[in-house]
């Protein structure tokens, strides 16, 4: 992956998680729990590797790469499910924040890849 889209990603989800922080902090709730750090860093690393594994694949083969992408969202969301679902459903009861912990990261990724692969469709 290129060096600005790296820059990219690490300011927008640095920016996204000190947002994220400062509210729990303003709204006196726990800053690091429900899995914060683990949902920003696996959807970061995720995040990241999708785009670059479709740019890659973009300079080889453009027809395919919105059913890759596609796919591969699916594959993400899958994987969150059986990763996160476990650990929140834990106490029977789904909380606000834990959604909130969970889909923050996750959208924030997926509006990167988004808007990424979209800019380099809209090239060709």
């Amino acid at each position: 992956m290129k060096l600005n889209l790296l820059f990219l990603f690490v300011l927008v989800y640095g920016i996204t998680l000190f947002l994220h922080l400062s509210i729990l902090y303003l709204l006196d709730l726990p800053l690091w729990e429900h899995q914060l750090p683990l949902s920003y860093v696996s959807n970061f690393v995720l995040a990241a590797s999708i785009v670059w594994l479709l740019l890659s694949v973009f300079e080889k083969n453009k027809d395919r790469v919105s059913f890759l992408f596609m796919g591969i969202s699916l594959f993400k969301f899958i994987l969150f499910f059986v990763l996160f679902y476990p650990a929140y459903k834990a106490d029977g009861v789904f909380q606000k924040m834990e959604v909130l912990t969970f889909f923050i990261p996750y959208f924030v990724g997926l509006s990167l890849e988004t808007g990424i692969l979209v800019q380099k469709l809209n090239k060709i």
